[in-house]
C-alpha cells in the first residue's frame, strides 16, 4: 500500500505540470485567436490558472526535495551514530578518494587525528598531514617512500595491514571497496595483541639464547657448538678453505675446586672464559664452553699458523690474568693446556674427527708439562673417540 501511494504522488506532480503547460498553450492560442479589441479575461483567466497549476507543482516539487534532504541528513546522522558505537575506527572515501566520513573511534586511537574541516580532503592531503606530525612510526626517515608504497597499495590488501602509530600504538587496518566504488576503512586497536606478542617473541628469544648459552659463563654451549661446527665444517669443504679447532682444559682444577671451593671455581672458570673470549676477533670465530673446565674455540679459515698464534695469545694473557692456584704443582697461578687441529675437510671425514685430534694433542700437552699447546699429528688423527688418550712415556 505504502508503495502505491509512492507511485501516486509523482503521478500528480507529473499531472499537474502537463495541465499548466496545456493551459498556457490553450490561453495563447486564444489569445490568438481573439479579435482586436476582443475580451481577453477567458485567455487571461485560463493562463492564471495554469500559472497555479505551475506554482502547485513547483511548491509540491519543493516541499518533496526539502522532505528528501531531511530525510538525507537523518539517514546520515543515523549512519554516523550508528558507526560511532562500533568499536573499530571508520572511515569513508569517494571515487576520488576523499574522505566522506568517519567515527568517534578514530579518535580515540589517536588524539585529534581527523577533525570534520578532513571531511573532503584526499586520503594523500590528510596522511601528507599526519607524517608532518610524525604520528606514523614506521614512516619516520623516510616518509616519501612510506606514502608512495601506501598510496600504490591502497584498497589492494588481501590481508589486514598492520601499521604502528606514535606512542608504540598498532592498528590493523581493512580496507574493502563498495560495488560503487567507495572505499570503507576499518581501524581496530591490536595494540594490547602485539605488545602481548612482543613480550611473547622476546620470552622465545631468550630462551632460544638459554638453550645455546652457557649460564655461568656467557659462552656458546656445547648445542652450539655442535651446530657451529657441523655448518663451518660443510662451508669450509665447498669453498677449499681451512677449519681450526683449539681444545682447551683448565690444569689442575678439580684441586682449584678442593682448595677454594665450588663457587671460587665458578668465578675462575668466568675470568677463564673472559680470557678465552678476548682471543677471537673474527667474523665467525667461536668460543664455547665444552664440558666442565673444557672449553673449544672455533676458527673458521685459520691456518696452522693463525690457529698456533691464537693458542698462544690465549696463554700469555692467561699469565697476564694472575688468579691465584696455591693447589697447583705447575705454577702458582691458573694455566690451561690447549689442543690445537687445523685442516681442509672434506666429506670422507666427520667434524668429531678434528674434536678428537684436538683433544688428543691437549692430552699431550698436560703429559708435556702443561700451561703450554700441542699439534695434532697424523696419529691424532686416527686415534678413535674411545682410544685413552694418555700416552706411556716412551723408554730411552
Amino acid at each position: 500500500m505504502k508503495s502505491s501511494r509512492n507511485l501516486v504522488k509523482p503521478l500528480w506532480l507529473a499531472l499537474l505540470a502537463l495541465l499548466a503547460l496545456v493551459s498556457e498553450m490553450i490561453a495563447w492560442w486564444w489569445a490568438v485567436q481573439l479579435p482586436v479589441g476582443g475580451s481577453r479575461q477567458g485567455p487571461t483567466l485560463l493562463g492564471l490558472g495554469g500559472a497555479l497549476c505551475a506554482l502547485g507543482a513547483f511548491v509540491w516539487l519543493w516541499r518533496r526535495m526539502s522532505a528528501a534532504k531531511l530525510e538525507a541528513r537523518r539517514a546520515r546522522q543515523l549512519l554516523a551514530s550508528s558507526l560511532d558505537t562500533l568499536d573499530v575506527g571508520v572511515e569513508i572515501w569517494d571515487r576520488q578518494d576523499r574522505l566522506v566520513l568517519y567515527n568517534k573511534k578514530i579518535n580515540l586511537m589517536h588524539t585529534l587525528i581527523r577533525k570534520p574541516a578532513d571531511i573532503g580532503q584526499t586520503f594523500e592531503t590528510l596522511v601528507r598531514a599526519d607524517l608532518g606530525q610524525h604520528l606514523i612510526a614506521a614512516a619516520i626517515g623516510r616518509e616519501e617512500e612510506w606514502l608512495a608504497q601506501r598510496l600504490a597499495t591502497r584498497g589492494r590488501h588481501p590481508e589486514p595491514l598492520l601499521q604502528e602509530l606514535a606512542g608504540n600504538q598498532w592498528v590493523n587496518i581493512y580496507e574493502n571497496r563498495t560495488p560503487e566504488g567507495y572505499l570503507v576503512t576499518a581501524r581496530v586497536d591490536v595494540t594490547e595483541l602485539v605488545r602481548k606478542e612482543k613480550v611473547l617473541e622476546a620470552a622465545n628469544r631468550r630462551l632460544a639464547q638459554q638453550s645455546t648459552m652457557d649460564e655461568l659463563t656467557g659462552l656458546a654451549n656445547r648445542r652450539r657448538f655442535d651446530e657451529a661446527l657441523a655448518n663451518e665444517w660443510q662451508r669450509a669443504a665447498r669453498s677449499l678453505t681451512p677449519l681450526s679447532l683449539l681444545m682447551v682444559d683448565i690444569d689442575h682444577f678439580k684441586q682449584y675446586n678442593d682448595n677454594y671451593g665450588h663457587v671460587a671455581g665458578d668465578e675462575c672458570l668466568r675470568r677463564v672464559a673472559g680470557v678465552l673470549d678476548h682471543c677471537v676477533r673474527r667474523a665467525g670465530e667461536m668460543v664455547a664452553r665444552y664440558g666442565g673446565e673444557e672449553f673449544v674455540i672455533l676458527l673458521p679459515g685459520a691456518d696452522m699458523a693463525h690457529a698456533c698464534e691464537t693458542a698462544q695469545k690465549c696463554l700469555q694473557l692467561m699469565q697476564q690474568e694472575i688468579v691465584p692456584h696455591a693447589a697447583s704443582p705447575t705454577a702458582d697461578q691458573v694455566t690451561f693446556s690447549i689442543g690445537v687441529a687445523c685442516l681442509l675437510p672434506d666429506a670422507t671425514l666427520e667434524p668429531a674427527t678434528m674434536v678428537n685430534a684436538a683433544d688428543t694433542a691437549m692430552y699431550r700437552a698436560k703429559s708435556g708439562g702443561r700451561a703450554r699447546y700441542e699439534v695434532a699429528d697424523q696419529a691424532d688423527w686416527e686415534i678413535d673417540k674411545d682410544t685413552p688418550r694418555t700416552r706411556p712415556t716412551p723408554l730411552a
